[in-house]
This record gives structure tokens, C-alpha cells and sequence, in this order.
């Protein structure tokens, strides 16, 4: 028996994104949106990461994990066109340091749905400087962390943001049209192939990816031609296409895998509750095998792969436990199928707030008291942590049980 499930090496983290976690950040459209009725709770003070992040980072490398993945906030850091502050470049660049004296790598992602303002109201993602103005950004904030940060995202989940702002309109800019979308999904290609190109200018040695949100696609009924085809069509346009679109550009793809959905017709999708399916306080079904499928079809882009999030929100922190086993179990067997996995990026560290569902949600390894900011570690966060030092799993988790045992907080009702 080998005495590792995961190579020597492997980064074994944690994710959160500055918006979410860090709290004040006044000058980007998600803190307007919030003020016009965009989502449950304010943002507020959030965690206060932005003046605690040196404990949180003590905290977790004291778990044990040895990669935190992080965000830098472009509100922050161009707060006004053209106007770089440079105090929040070097706050950023010693979040970057302090995890290089913790002895975590930092991976640093230069945007997480957030916008500048200013920008926001020029038209965001459709702005027609756009492409220029996040190309500049990015160059910025690329020389101040050069030589601290190797890992580079350059865009969160370019397929969510499309969908909920443009398409679903449940985020800013909150639009609802199809083609606005598309129009989109299109210019998140050429903000990335810009603002690759100017990372690169200021920092040849970085290694740049894309974190794309991997949907498990599967037809409600496998019989049903119909339901094959929209699965089979939905899995190219949300989980491919931007992939097959920025590769050249690219030295590892991110993989941000939460799960399955069910498709009826070629751009339908039966709810949830009808399916059956187990599912997490935030109505997502739970498919370990769907991260195993996600990073042996991504595999085919011929990259190193990052899983950059994956996790759960459940009120029951036992399950949130037999969740990262479960999904660490796919992706042991992803790599023992021949997937260049590099590592994995629990989300999230901190109970954090989650865009339009506010602060209900408790997806954190460490659970935050709101009130006054006390960080406490769930016995979740032990037993990674105890994954992270030893390279391995403990025994080998039950088959998934079958709906009708799942506890009803789990269950589709």
C-alpha cells in the first residue's frame, strides 16, 4: 500500500475572495447592488480580513493546509480611472508575503466578480475600454506581487458572471437578455487574452489560469435522446467553451466544481427536487464523482489542473467532513488515472458572504462570529488539516446513500 494518496508536493488549501471576506469595500458595484436591495445582508465589515488577514493566514497554516487561495480587490486599487492607490498595492503584496513566511503559496486571483465602480458605470464586462482598462489593472498588480505570488488566476468563473448578470440578472449589472450574455461571455475572452499578455510583460515567470465553474451535466433520463443532447450541449457551452478560448493563453486551468445538474431539453434543466438527488443548504446537489469527471475531461486541454473551490454550506459539520473526504477521493482517483492535478482549494476558509444569499450560508472550515469576529476551527477543519500533513485519507467512505437516507437537511424538499 503506498504511503500517500496525494503526491509529495500536492497543495492541499483553502479559497476566499476579497469582496467576501474582507468587509468596506465601498467603492465596487457589488456594495451598490447590496444597498439597492441586490441581496439578503449587507456585505458590511464581512470577516474584517482586509485588517486580520495575518491571522487568518497563522490560522491556516496552524490547520495544516500549505496554499490559500485569495483575491485582490480592483475597487481598492484603482478606486478612481486611471488613479492607482499604491498603499492597497502594498497591502496586497504583504497578504502575498505572509503567506510566503507561513510557508503557504499564495494563489492570487485578480478578479472575483467584483467591478471598480467607475467602471461598472461606463457599462462593466460591456464597457468599451473595458478589455484596456482590466489589462491595465492587471499589470499593476502583477508587478507589485511579482516574485511573492506564482500562481496567477486572471478571472473567476467568466461563465457565472455572464449568467447571473447578464442572462439571470440576480447580480450586477442585472441585466436579462440572451444576447447580452453572449456579448459577455465573448468580452470576458478578451479581458483574460489582454490581461495575460500584460502579466506576462511584467512577470514572464508567473503561471496564469482561467478558474472555470464545472458544472456535472448529466440527462435526467439516459434513455431520453433529448435529454442526452441537451446534457451533451450544455457541458460544451458552460464548461468548454472558454477553455477551448483562452488555452493558448493559459498554463494551468482552474477547476471550481460544486455540482450536478439534470438537463431536460437543450438548454433545460429539471429543479433539483425532482431529481432525487442529495443536496447542500444552498439547493446544489452532492456528486463526488462529478469532480472525478470534471478533471478527467479537463484533462483533454492538455494543462495542469488546480481545483481552486469546492465545498459545501451545511449546518451539520459532519457532513461537511464526509464532503471534502468524498471529493479528495475523486480527485486521488483523478490523479491515479493520469490528471496533472496540482492541488486542491477548499471553499472556503472563513464563513464568508455569499453575493445574493448574504451571510446564511456557512460554507467556512472556520466558523466567524459576526458579532465579534472570533474565528473558531470546525473538527472539519481538523480532519484536512490532518489530510494535508499525512497525504492521506482515512478509511475509504460508504457508497453514497440512497436519498431516502440522506438526512432531510441534505434532501430536496
Amino acid at each position: 500500500m503506498p504511503d500517500r494518496d496525494f503526491p509529495e508536493g500536492f497543495l492541499f488549501g483553502a479559497a476566499t475572495s476579497a469582496h467576501q471576506v474582507e468587509g468596506g469595500n465601498s467603492l465596487s458595484d457589488w456594495w451598490a447592488w447590496e444597498l439597492q436591495g441586490g441581496s439578503k445582508d449587507l456585505s458590511g465589515d464581512a470577516c474584517d480580513h482586509y485588517r486580520r488577514y495575518r491571522q487568518d493566514i497563522e490560522l491556516l497554516r496552524e490547520i495544516g493546509l500549505s496554499s490559500y487561495r485569495f483575491s485582490v480587490e480592483w475597487a481598492r486599487i484603482e478606486p478612481e480611472e486611471g488613479r492607482f492607490d499604491r498603499s492597497e498595492l502594498e497591502h496586497y503584496r504583504d497578504v502575498a508575503e505572509t503567506c510566503r513566511s507561513q510557508g503557504v503559496e499564495p494563489i492570487v486571483t485578480l478578479h472575483h466578480f467584483t467591478l471598480p465602480l467607475w467602471l461598472s458605470r461606463q457599462g462593466g464586462v460591456l464597457a468599451p475600454q473595458g478589455a484596456r482598462a482590466f489589462a491595465r489593472y492587471c499589470g499593476r498588480a502583477a508587478e507589485a506581487l511579482a516574485g511573492r505570488a506564482r500562481w496567477i488566476v486572471v478571472i473567476n468563473e467568466p461563465n457565472i458572471l455572464a449568467l447571473m448578470g447578464y442572462l439571470q440578472g440576480v447580480w450586477p449589472p442585472g441585466r436579462r437578455s440572451t444576447g447580452m450574455a453572449l456579448r459577455a461571455a465573448r468580452r470576458l475572452v478578451t479581458w483574460y487574452r489582454t490581461a495575460a499578455q500584460a502579466i506576462r510583460a511584467v512577470e514572464p515567470g508567473a503561471l496564469l489560469g482561467v478558474a472555470e465553474n464545472w458544472v456535472d451535466f448529466a440527462p435526467l433520463r439516459e434513455s431520453n435522446l433529448l435529454h442526452r443532447l441537451g446534457s451533451s450541449l450544455q457541458d460544451r457551452a458552460f464548461n468548454r467553451w472558454y477553455l477551448g478560448q483562452v488555452r493558448d493563453q493559459s498554463d494551468f486551468i482552474g477547476i471550481n466544481y460544486y455540482a450536478r445538474q439534470y438537463a431536460t431539453g437543450l438548454f433545460r434543466q429539471v429543479p433539483l427536487r425532482e431529481s432525487g438527488q442529495p443536496r447542500t443548504e444552498m439547493g446544489w446537489s452532492i456528486e463526488p464523482q462529478g469532480l472525478l469527471r470534471a478533471l478527467t475531461a479537463a484533462r483533454a486541454q492538455g494543462l495542469p489542473l488546480l481545483v481552486t473551490e469546492n465545498g459545501t454550506a451545511c449546518a451539520d459539520d459532519g457532513e461537511r467532513g464526509d464532503y471534502v473526504v468524498r471529493h479528495l477521493a475523486a480527485v486521488r482517483d483523478a490523479i491515479a488515472a493520469g490528471a496533472d492535478v496540482r492541488g486542491y482549494q477548499y471553499w472556503s476558509l472563513l464563513d464568508n458572504f455569499e453575493w445574493a444569499e448574504g451571510y446564511r450560508p456557512k460554507f467556512g472550515l472556520v466558523a466567524v462570529d459576526r458579532g465579534t469576529q472570533v474565528r473558531t476551527p470546525r473538527p472539519s477543519a481538523r480532519l484536512y488539516g490532518e489530510i494535508a500533513r499525512t497525504g492521506r485519507l482515512p478509511a475509504p467512505p460508504a457508497p453514497t446513500p440512497d436519498p431516502e437516507e440522506v438526512p432531510a437537511c441534505r434532501r430536496a424538499t
